[in-house]
């Protein structure tokens, strides 16, 4: 049986990876939800050439866009469902990943209020666990403004 966090995960993986999305162009089209939970979510891919840079490792725009959009993917997985808006996104590259590696992103909530959430991201090879980035994102809930 999949939860509905699963459910829900997969959806929007597959909404990341819709064609004509910047996501698409960062490498969100070949991932695959592994586990989805409330205020998490943990995907997989492998390393494509369109995801790298001219080392052929994985590039660090695709990794910082692919923590952003996982980490607002968690956020999606709470009782609150909101994405927010961006405020802080912090990321520290620890080594390559290389063309045909499969990687593993992990991204959790870790605290949530009215107004701000904070989350986590650890991206590593999957055949020996090796750490590649972790990020850290602060986003915003604005107050949305009422309509005449």
């Amino acid at each position: 049986m999949t939860s509905k966090y699963m459910q829900l995960a997969k959806e929007i993986v597959k909404n990341f990876g819709s064609k004509g999305q910047f996501a698409s162009v960062a490498g969100a089209g070949n991932v695959r939800a592994v586990h989805a939970e409330e205020g998490n979510i943990r995907v997989e891919f492998e390393v494509e050439k369109d995801q790298t840079n001219h080392f052929e490792t994985l590039h660090g725009g695709c990794t910082a866009t692919l923590i952003d959009n996982f980490t607002t993917a968690a956020l999606l997985l709470t009782k609150q469902a909101r994405p927010g808006v961006s405020v802080d996104l912090h990321i520290t590259y620890l080594t390559a990943a290389k063309i045909g590696e499969t990687l593993i992103l992990d991204s959790t909530v870790t605290k949530q209020g009215r107004t701000l959430a904070f989350t986590k991201a650890e991206l590593y090879r999957k055949r020996d666990n090796t750490m590649i980035a972790t990020g850290v994102h602060t986003k915003a809930f604005p107050a949305m403004k009422k309509t005449e």
